[in-house]
């Protein structure tokens, strides 16, 4: 059995608008367990997005997270991100938990190079790793004769830093021009680490691409730093929402095959999430059917196409174009979840939808084994 590294519990979330209070999450459950691939797919505005925002605690203005938990972790070393300090998630953010989003343009700064971008992400989680590393490289080239001429003083100042690489010392040294070569050492460092992140990505030519500036970056290869700076600390849980989004078919499939490539060679757990299920029946196991801000039916990826339960997952599996089928969309349009429809939120739109539907929300239930159902069809059936 596999733990559960992320565990979201009734999850409630509104945006308060001059229009009116937005219900964009009513009460989601979630969990993904330890080096799955989760997909998490359903209509745009459904609250996918939303939902991975709250997992990092980056809930944009005028959104508010009402009530719920999101526990990330194993066993006992399992916190909620929502009741700890900002500094701790600053740490745990890039670290621990990464996200790759789907408009790669808009996150990279356009007056940086991808050198600096992808630096800034092993300065702020890896920094004491990168200065231990300088300092023996300096070390090193002092035992082989190969430092060229240092003073008495210069040797112990090295010397101390070697013992205590995390003391302000390094610091210090950095800011005193006789003693550049560490500086210089540690900029020599951080290029090395960035051009292979990029190797692993593998995007051509990284010496090359690593001093080039986002405007002259494909959308490929976008996308693949913007995958780099999400991956450089070997994240714990990695959230992908959309990345393939605008791309064309064939970087669309590089994307896909490089992240299942990744998540074996790091180790990751990854929340996916997109609206085409085509993806998901490629790179899933598990599968999370979204609608209207809540969660409505959960299972394996196989059991989600052979034997989909609610309406709704129906009728989303019914409207996939395929050669020789009749196209058949879902009756009705999407609510507005400023003012939400009461009981089930989409029984004004479900063709097996009866008087209670419209009264009580329904509880989730499992009606197999890690088959979960939202729906009153099925409030009476247990595994």
């Amino acid at each position: 059995m596999m733990n559960d590294i992320l565990k979201i519990e009734d999850l409630i979330l509104n945006f308060y608008t001059y229009e009116g209070i937005v219900e964009a999450l009513d009460g989601v459950n979630l969990n993904l367990k330890e080096g799955e691939t989760l997909g998490l797919v359903g209509e745009t505005g459904c609250g996918k997005s939303v939902t991975a925002l709250s997992t990092m605690v980056l809930v944009p203005a005028p959104g508010r997270i009402e009530r719920g938990h999101v526990f990330f972790g194993l066993g006992d070393k399992s916190l909620d991100l929502l009741s700890q300090t900002e500094p701790l998630l600053r740490d745990i953010r890039g670290k621990d938990i990464s996200m790759i989003f789907q408009e790669p343009r808009i996150y990279l700064n356009p007056v940086y190079t991808v050198l600096d971008q992808i630096s800034e992400v092993y300065m702020q989680h890896r920094m004491e790793e990168l200065r231990q590393r300088a300092i023996e490289e300096i070390e090193n080239e002092i035992k082989n004769g190969e430092a060229g001429f240092l003073t008495e003083f210069e040797k112990s100042m090295y010397k101390t830093m070697l013992e205590n690489p995390n003391s302000f010392l390094p610091k210090i040294v950095s800011k005193i021009p006789i003693l550049n070569r560490y500086k210089r050492r540690l900029k020599l460092t951080l290029r090395k680490e960035v051009v292979e992140i990029l190797k692993a990505m593998e995007i051509a030519d990284p010496e090359r691409v690593v001093d080039m500036y986002p405007h002259e970056l494909s959308g490929g290869m976008a996308q693949r730093v913007v995958v780099a700076m999400a991956l450089a600390c070997n994240p714990t849980l990695l959230i992908a929402d959309e990345p393939t989004t605008n791309l064309d078919v064939t970087v669309q499939l590089q994307i896909l095959n490089l992240i299942r490539v990744l998540k074996k060679k790091f180790g990751s757990s990854i929340l996916y999430i997109t609206h085409d299920m085509g993806v998901v029946a490629e790179l899933c196991q598990r599968v999370a059917v979204m609608y209207a801000g809540s969660i409505c039916e959960i299972a394996d990826v196989t059991e989600i196409f052979k034997n989909p339960l609610h309406p709704y997952t129906k009728g989303l599996l019914e409207s996939i174009p395929m050669p020789g089928k009749k196209f058949k969309p879902i009756d009705g349009t999407v609510p507005s979840l400023i003012n939400p429809p009461t009981g089930c939120r989409f029984h004004d739109r479900c063709p097996y939808a009866m008087e209670i539907c419209s009264k009580m929300k329904p509880k989730i239930v499992e009606v197999k084994k890690e088959h979960f159902i939202r729906c009153h069809l099925y409030a009476g059936v247990r595994k």
